[in-house]
């Protein structure tokens, strides 16, 4: 590509294709030093054998009705010290012939020689063969009587408690409904067990004892609604809520909990004013690449034709309401032209665009029309194979601490992953509700790890100053998505709104996520066009990378994720004199090290200030809410070819080196004895190898998208180069498995 010159100055286009600039590198020797153990097994011994008595003794009275035959599901709680994978308690498992089917998120004690903090821990959810049971009650009492009843007999040290389901775990919410009054709730069971690693949804006859139970408590099954999604069972039931404790009984009942309605619209203010002019072309620049909009539809009554060219599906019988209409015609149109103004004339629409109307649903039983939609997004998206997908809808449901599986982020999250789509989602409107209860938080399916949630801001950008609207719903996210929303887009404001486009070209006003999420689609559609390949990745990188930080963007994270988003990427395209913009596209395997150069000037006089931002789409585990998605990609940054840490001879009390291996002071202690490092030595990114499991999970380890800056002095810097690293995990455990992952890496 030639440079570009511009009002005379010199600028250059992004790079793309970086890829190309892969190095062959070396994984530096393995390392660490022992692993420090809380308690004893002998300690445990003590702590665990009542536990797991109580337990054998309660699976023993359980009835046949409220199980599953020949095994029941235990929990295990962990201690922090051993979330990492590479201490997943397999032998144990594997002596009982116990099978991992989940986990449950809960709080910990992590101890160190010098001191002990709360932080978050799980509870692994197994299940175990009645004999295995009881084989664990003698191992626990009695020991090992050979290497391999050791070797599983030294892993009860991992745990701080062993009992069956607990039922206020099991059943959520539902205070404060009238007695007698059937409410609808949504009841998520365990799968059967796994098979290669993949888990298996309950069995029929388990199904069968679950249905003869509500039966039995005069209740009612939505079996046409009956979903299995990784393994778990969502079986939607009608029960007073006086009966539900009782179904709580049940022993592969994950959760209990109210069926949530779908959110509810924005309300329209009127404006007068001048129409949208229609767009020179109604074309889309670019056809091959589709946009799916699922929400209310398009008003019929006196579209222009000019202005929403583009194919209006009816997905669902019910009559149009007036209000569902011009929500989904304004979300539709801010997709089609981003953010417009009465008066103006609309762009040209960058990708072919689909808006379903699938609101309001048909009537179906017990509030359900969540799962209809659901279904209707699932189908249409994998037949007509849209890249893009904006999403201004949603369960009325914010993500809960628990991190308890939905139907929603799960299956969208395993929609993306399969089909690299990218499912643009508004991140909620109720910022303002109570945040000691968490209400305050994004909105499902906002907390998608393979998506894109958009909160909403004050002002669009450039203006300034600017903020999170106050309606805006929060982060944290869900494990593999904490930052949530990603960034904010303007949304509009009681005292700024947002210029609502009607089917005719006039205006309405509004504000909400609802529109702030399809400005941000429209630019990424744009950014399609514009790209020589842009996947769910590159896209989701654009947004991180681009977002303009506040002032205490660590304080404000949770209110505005990375940062404001553009209205469009254009000037992203082109780099000023002093920066570039570097774009790789790559996939990794499982247990491969990949080097990729920086192209960085020869001689830097000045401090070089590096931005990474790294994105990727996951596998996700819905069983295992804490350890939700599969992939962790680990990135390492060595800014100089040439700088080696050195180790002291043993024996000795000097501290370790940095020198560059070409100067003489280095051959010095080479002579000496001193060992130089094999790799050149790294910038540190994220926390230092050997903390903790718990901060290496706060620190991002497992999130699909991470954002570093980084400043290096002249003297720093020589022939730099990232890493990339990869590791996943099945269950809980480590996973040896061959898989792919797709990744997006950009640099400035």
């Amino acid at each position: 590509m030639s440079d570009v010159h511009s009002g005379g100055v010199q600028s250059r286009p992004l790079f793309v294709n970086a890829e190309a600039l892969r190095v062959d590198v070396r994984a530096p020797s393995g390392g660490g030093g022992d692993k420090y153990e809380p308690q004893t097994v002998e300690q445990a011994q003590v702590l665990l054998a009542p536990q797991v008595e109580a337990a054998a003794a309660s699976a023993a009275e359980m009835p046949a009705s409220l199980r599953a035959r020949g095994h029941v599901y235990v929990e295990a709680k962990l201690l922090p010290n051993y979330l990492a994978a590479s201490y997943f308690p397999t032998e144990l498992l594997s002596h009982l012939g116990a099978t991992p089917v989940g986990s449950r998120s809960d709080i910990g004690e992590y101890v160190t020689k010098t001191r002990s903090k709360t932080t978050q821990t799980r509870r692994i959810v197994f299940t175990v063969p009645d004999r295995g049971l009881r084989e664990l009650q003698r191992l626990v009492s009695e020991g090992g009587r050979t290497r391999s009843e050791d070797q599983a007999f030294a892993q009860i040290r991992e745990f701080d408690e062993i009992a069956l389901p607990r039922h206020q775990d099991v059943l959520r919410g539902g205070e404060g409904s009238p007695s007698g009054e059937m409410r609808t709730w949504e009841a998520v069971l365990h799968p059967l067990g796994s098979q290669l690693g993949e888990p298996i949804p309950l069995d029929e006859g388990t199904l069968s004892l679950w249905y003869a139970l509500i039966d039995r408590e005069g209740g009612e099954v939505y079996r046409d609604f009956v979903r299995t999604v990784g393994g778990l069972t969502f079986t939607p039931v009608t029960v007073a809520p006086e009966r539900a404790a009782s179904l709580a009984r049940f022993n592969p009942l994950r959760v209990l909990r109210p069926m949530p309605a779908m959110r509810p619209r924005p309300r329209f203010g009127t404006r007068s004013g001048r129409a949208l002019l229609p767009p020179a072309s109604v074309g889309p620049v670019m056809s091959s690449v589709s946009v799916g909009v699922f929400d209310g539809g398009v008003d019929p009554t006196g579209r222009n034709p000019s202005i929403f060219a583009i194919a209006t599906p009816d997905l669902t019988p019910e009559a149009p309401e007036q209000g569902e209409l011009d929500h989904g015609t304004g979300v539709t149109g801010a997709v089609l032209y981003g953010l417009v103004a009465p008066g103006t004339q609309a762009p040209q629409p960058p990708l072919e665009v689909e808006s379903y109307r699938v609101l309001p649903a048909p009537h179906v039983p017990g509030d359900l029309e969540g799962y209809w939609v659901l279904d209707r997004i699932k189908e249409e998206v994998e037949q007509k194979g849209h890249r893009i997908v904006n999403l201004s809808l949603g369960p009325t449901l914010a993500v809960e601490e628990d991190m308890e599986p939905n139907r929603w982020t799960s299956e969208l999250d395993h929609l993306a992953w399969e089909r690299d789509v990218l499912f643009v989602v508004a991140a909620g409107n109720d910022g303002e509700a109570d945040r000691a209860t968490g209400l305050h938080r994004v909105q499902v399916p906002a907390d998608m790890a393979n998506g894109m949630a958009v909160g909403a801001c004050d002002a669009p950008t450039p203006d300034a100053p600017w903020a999170r609207a106050p309606y805006s719903s929060m982060g944290p996210g869900r494990h593999g998505s904490r930052v949530q929303p990603l960034g904010v887009q303007f949304g509009g404001t009681p005292s700024r709104t947002f210029d609502v486009l009607r089917a005719d070209g006039s205006f309405l006003e509004a504000t909400g996520t609802s529109f702030s999420a399809p400005v941000t689609t429209h630019a990424l559609a744009e950014l399609v066009t514009r790209l020589p390949r842009a996947n769910s990745s590159v896209l989701r990188a654009f947004a991180t990378h681009f977002a303009e930080r506040p002032r205490q963007h660590i304080k404000l994270r949770d209110e505005v994720g990375y940062g404001r988003q553009p209205l469009s990427y254009d000037e992203f395209l082109e780099c000023a004199p002093s920066e570039a913009h570097v774009l790789y596209v790559d996939e990794i395997t499982r247990g491969d090290l990949l080097g990729y150069q920086l192209p960085v000037p020869a001689r830097a006089s000045d401090r070089l200030q590096l931005h990474i931002t790294l994105a990727y789409a996951s596998p996700v585990d819905p069983t295992q809410p804490t350890e939700y998605t599969s992939a962790s990609l680990e990135l390492a940054l060595r800014p100089h070819h040439s700088m080696h840490s050195f180790r002291a001879p043993t024996g000795t009390s000097h501290k370790s080196q940095t020198l560059d291996i070409r100067q003489a002071e280095a051959r010095t202690l080479l002579a000496q004895g001193w060992t130089p490092s094999q790799e050149p030595v790294t910038k540190t990114l994220t926390p230092a190898r050997g903390s903790s499991e718990a901060a290496l999970r706060d620190s991002g380890k497992w999130e699909t998208v991470r954002h570093f800056r980084v400043a290096l002095s002249p003297n720093e810097i020589d022939e730099p180069r990232l890493e990339l690293s990869y590791i996943a995990r099945r269950s809980g455990a480590i996973d040896n498995s061959p898989t792919r992952i797709p990744f997006a890496l950009l640099a400035t």
